[in-house]
């Protein structure tokens, strides 16, 4: 069997361009982000991700634990507008 190969780099340019697209759904940005996550991982390029706006940063409550710690406005609509560095 052939061994394909591809350009990662344009695979996550590829992916961050459909992360900031209104139409496609949240579920199906999560399948693009675990899809990338993966290959980022697997082939050493994983340099994290930033939130494409500010308020989107997920605050935190350092005195509290678990679900209590995080800010209940959150929720996925928020979670997959980020762009991977």
């Amino acid at each position: 069997m052939t061994r394909k190969t591809f350009n990662v780099s344009e695979f996550k340019d590829y992916v961050n361009s459909k992360l900031v697209l209104d139409y496609l759904s949240d579920d199906e940005k999560y399948g693009l982000i675990t899809a990338l996550d993966h290959v980022l991982h697997e082939t050493g390029n994983y340099k994290g991700f930033g939130y494409v706006f500010k308020d989107d940063v997920r605050p935190c409550f350092p005195d509290k634990v678990g679900a209590d710690a995080c800010n209940p406005a959150w929720d996925k609509s928020r979670d997959v507008r980020r762009k991977y560095y």
